[in-house]
């Protein structure tokens, strides 16, 4: 569909079509400060700084997994369709769960921003996502079409 037929079209595919650059962005900063709190706990306490690295370490790991979504899955699933403002490819992206159709967008959207950096690599595939189910170019279909026999 012509941008011209939609009115977020413009928006929409420049903010989807950078997603994936923003994920990894925002992932390298969360890398950053959190590999520079573990040196710091470490250099303040010891050995014993270690034993607070837990949860850093698993925001290392995030972050890691998060950049390597966003070159694999986010940049040719979404963030090119976006940038081409191909709406068809990004509604056909689905996961069919007994009929009823999930936008892997929305998926992919919440988990890096449940694990992202805070979060802020995630808005940037959940922002577009809604903008095209809620009030894309034409009427999401939650639900799969049985072909007639």
């Amino acid at each position: 569909m012509g941008e011209s037929e939609w009115q977020h079209a413009s928006w929409v595919s420049t903010l989807g079509k950078w997603a994936w650059i923003a994920i990894i962005v925002f992932d390298i900063i969360g890398l950053i400060i959190s590999i520079g709190s573990i040196a710091t706990a470490i250099a303040i306490f010891g050995f014993y700084g270690l034993i607070g690295a837990g949860v850093t370490s698993w925001t290392i790991f995030a972050t890691i997994i998060g950049i390597l979504i966003s070159l694999f899955v986010i940049r040719p699933k979404f963030s090119n369709p976006c940038g081409k403002k191909d709406w068809d490819a990004l509604y056909g992206w689905v996961l069919n769960l007994g009929g009823f159709k999930v936008p892997w967008m929305f998926i992919w959207g919440l988990l890096l921003f449940l694990f992202g950096w805070y979060g802020f690599g995630g808005l940037f595939v959940l922002v577009p996502a809604f903008m095209l189910i809620f009030m894309g170019p034409k009427e999401y279909n939650w639900s799969e079409e049985k072909a007639e026999k």
